[in-house]
C-alpha cells in the first residue's frame, strides 16, 4: 500500500506524530510510505526514523516535488494546515491533484481562527476539505469553524490530544530544587512564584508570550525562558522538576487548556497541578495521578504544592506510575496512529 505523509506544519508536535506514525506501520509490511514536509529547523532532539518501503523529502518546488512523487497513491494523509506561505501552493495542489484512492486529514492541532492562517483560507473558499474522505478533529475543538471552511458533519472523526510517551518517559535521574511551568494562553504567574518561593524551591517558566513583570522579591527565584527557543530542553524541564504546575486563571473558559503540559507530565511521571475541569477529570483522579485546584490563588497553589512535595518515596513511585499509565491508556500517540494504520492500511 502506498502512502503519502503530507506534513507542512513545521513544530515538534508534527515531527513526534510522524514518528509515531512510522513505528505504527511496522505493523502493517505492506505499507510504503513516503513524507513530504518542509521543516527548516533540524529538532535533532527528536528520533528521526526512516519511512517504511519509502522516502522523507525536503519540498524545493513544486516541479522537484512532482518528480519525487509516485505516479499514485492509495492514502493521502494531510497533518494540519502549513503556516508557511511556500507550502500553501503544494498542500492546495496535492488535496486537490493527486491521483489517491483514500485522503484523509489529521488534526494535531486546533483550528486555525478565520484569518490566522491563509492556507486555510484559502482551502475553504476553494472547497477543498470536500475532497476528504474522512477528517480527524480534536474532541475539544469548534465543529463550527470546521463546517465553515466546508467540511461536512459526516466526515468529521473526533480524535483525543495525545503526547509521544516513546519520547517524553520517566528519567532515573532524582529531580531538582525546581518547579516547573510553561505556557502563555490564559496563565497568571504571579501567584506560582511567590508560592514556589515561599516552599523554598525555584520556579522555571517557558513561555513565548511575554510575561508581566514579577515583583522584586521573586525574581530571584524566578527564571522566564521562551519556549519556542527552549522546545529542545522541555523534557529535561519537566523531568528535573519536582512538581510542573499550570497556572490557569478562572475566567479562561477552554477545559482542556493546559493539557498539553499536562499530559507531557505526567508521561514522565511527575504530579501535575491545574485546573480542575469535566475535561481534565476525565485523565486525572486527585490525589492519585495528579492534584486539582479549584479557583486559582497563591493560598490554593501553594495548598496543592505541599500535597504534591509531601509524597515519600513508595507514594512518590506509585504516584509516578499511576500518572504515566493514565497518558499511556487515553492519550498515548502510538495509540492513535496504531489505531489508525489498523482502520485505514491493515484494512485496506
Amino acid at each position: 500500500m502506498k502512502i503519502l505523509l503530507v506534513n507542512f506544519l513545521e513544530c515538534p508536535e508534527n515531527l513526534h506524530f510522524e514518528q509515531a506514525f512510522i513505528r505504527a506501520l511496522k505493523k502493517c509490511p505492506r505499507a510504503g510510505l513516503d513524507i513530504i514536509h518542509d521543516f527548516r529547523f533540524p529538532y535533532d532532539f527528536i528520533e528521526k526514523l526512516p519511512p517504511p518501503g519509502g522516502r522523507r523529502m525536503k519540498y524545493a518546488g513544486l516541479e522537484a516535488l512532482q518528480l519525487g512523487l509516485r505516479s499514485s497513491y492509495d492514502l493521502l494523509v494531510t497533518l494540519d494546515f502549513p503556516k508557511r506561505k511556500a507550502c500553501a501552493a503544494p498542500f492546495l495542489r496535492l488535496l486537490r491533484d493527486l491521483p489517491c484512492g483514500k485522503k484523509i486529514f489529521i488534526a494535531n492541532h486546533l483550528i486555525p481562527m478565520p484569518g490566522h492562517n491563509a492556507t486555510a483560507d484559502i482551502a475553504g473558499k476553494l472547497g477543498l476539505l470536500s475532497v476528504f474522505d474522512h477528517a480527524y478533529i480534536l474532541e475539544f475543538d469548534d465543529p463550527s469553524l470546521w463546517a465553515r471552511l466546508g467540511l461536512r458533519k459526516d466526515k468529521v472523526l473526533k480524535r483525543g490530544y495525545a503526547v509521544d510517551c516513546r519520547y517524553y518517559s520517566p528519567s532515573k535521574i532524582p529531580p531538582g530544587n525546581i518547579v516547573f511551568s510553561a505556557g502563555s494562553t490564559g496563565r497568571d504567574y504571579s501567584g506560582l512564584a511567590r508560592a514556589v518561593r515561599d516552599a523554598g524551591l525555584s520556579l522555571k517558566i517557558f513561555a513565548n508570550a511575554e510575561v508581566p513583570p514579577l515583583a522584586a522579591d521573586l525574581r530571584a527565584s524566578t527564571s522566564v525562558l521562551p519556549l519556542a527557543g527552549n522546545l529542545h530542553n522541555l523534557r529535561q524541564a519537566v523531568r528535573s522538576a519536582k512538581a510542573v504546575v499550570v497556572p490557569i486563571v478562572d475566567a479562561h473558559l477552554n477545559e482542556a487548556a493546559g493539557n498539553s503540559i499536562a499530559f507531557i507530565a505526567m508521561a514522565c511521571g511527575k504530579p501535575v497541578i491545574i485546573k480542575r475541569t469535566p475535561y481534565l477529570e476525565r485523565f486525572i483522579k486527585d490525589g492519585k495521578n495528579g492534584f486539582f485546584y479549584g479557583k486559582l490563588s497563591e493560598r490554593e497553589i501553594s495548598r496543592q504544592l505541599k500535597r504534591a512535595l509531601s509524597l515519600g518515596p513508595a507514594a512518590s513511585g506509585r504516584f509516578a506510575a499511576s500518572a504515566r499509565a493514565a497518558i499511556l491508556k487515553k492519550a498515548s500517540l502510538d495509540a492513535f496512529t496504531t489505531a489508525f494504520a489498523e482502520k485505514f492500511v491493515l484494512k485496506k
